[in-house]
């Protein structure tokens, strides 16, 4: 078992003083670098809390939606790729549905560990 706190718990807690303690200290021209940086470490934050569930149910999503429940995350979203460049996501096509359905799903989950403010308030 891992010590306390957590790696969140850590991000969080540096990104406090970053925030805090060394942004005030930076020139203008600089805080823009440093506000990248404490995005990316929320976002590494909200990944660590969320785990691999996020990407386990979408590979259970496109193995549904490919009907081929061998295929792994990589070259099942590169194959999601391909069928909607050759059409089948195109109004009318029978497998449409599932392949939007899916990509919303996937979507909102990336969003939401990505910038869950641009999210509607559920």
């Amino acid at each position: 078992m891992r010590e306390q706190p957590k790696g969140d718990a850590l991000l969080a807690c540096a990104r406090q003083v970053l925030r805090d303690e060394v942004m005030p200290a930076l020139p203008a021209e600089r805080k823009y670098a440093l506000l990248m940086v404490m995005n990316a470490m929320l976002i590494a934050e909200r990944q660590l809390r969320n785990g691999d569930a996020p990407e386990a149910q979408e590979l259970t999503e496109l193995h549904a939606a490919l009907d081929d429940s061998k295929v792994g995350l990589a070259e099942g979203n590169r194959r999601l790729a391909r069928l909607l460049r050759e059409g089948a996501g195109d109004p009318g096509k029978p497998r449409r549905a599932a392949l939007f359905a899916h990509l919303r799903a996937a979507g909102g989950r990336r969003l939401a560990e990505s910038n869950p403010k641009a999210l509607p308030k559920s």
